[in-house]
């Protein structure tokens, strides 16, 4: 049998990111008001938290929920935290709008090492095996998934998104069910 020669593995490689691209992408706009009012309820979950805590998004119902997805080995994720972190000293932990920070596919201790040295100003939950970003599709690190006071989704987004994407975001949430952008 014939091994595959370096052309072959090229064409290999140039299918996947074509197929990848295809796959999921952003909306055009994405961050920006897309006028599209509809939300899709976010999925239930019931996750522990680094405090020992269990946290159920329907805990937080009536309320304002941002959740960052990231990894400790993610570099993007930290930039996000820090603009998190600033975002989450304006509006955060109010009753109104509670911020979550939940680690994608990583042991307990991993995540607990690196929050010692790194500490979030809010709770860090633990998906071990991935599955709310399974169920949410989540691709990529960073995502922030904003919950509308209803538990739909207003806003879903990969990447790094800025503090006044996110402002902005936030208060479509809190107005209910006015979808600000997803992918």
């Amino acid at each position: 049998m014939r091994k595959p020669g370096v052309s072959h593995l090229a064409l290999l490689v140039l299918l996947a990111s074509l197929g990848l691209a295809s796959c999921k992408s952003p909306s055009p706009g994405a961050g920006e008001e897309s006028g599209n009012t509809a939300t899709s309820p976010a999925p239930a979950f019931d996750l522990a938290g680094l405090d020992g805590e269990r946290y159920r998004l329907s805990d937080f119902s009536g309320q304002v929920v941002l959740i960052e997805f990231w990894a400790t080995w993610c570099g993007p994720c930290r930039l996000q935290a820090e603009i998190l972190s600033r975002l989450y000293e304006e509006v955060g932990g109010t009753g109104e709008v509670e911020f979550l920070a939940v680690s994608l596919g990583e042991p307990e201790e991993t995540v607990r090492a690196f929050v010692r040295k790194d500490p979030f100003p809010y709770p860090v939950l633990l998906d071990t095996k991935e599955a709310l970003g399974y169920a949410l599709e989540v691709y990529a690190l960073p995502t922030v998934m904003i919950v509308d006071r209803s538990g739909g989704i207003s806003y879903l987004r990969p990447g790094i998104s800025d503090g006044e994407t996110l402002r902005r975001g936030i208060e479509a949430a809190a107005r209910g069910g006015e979808k600000l952008a997803s992918r």
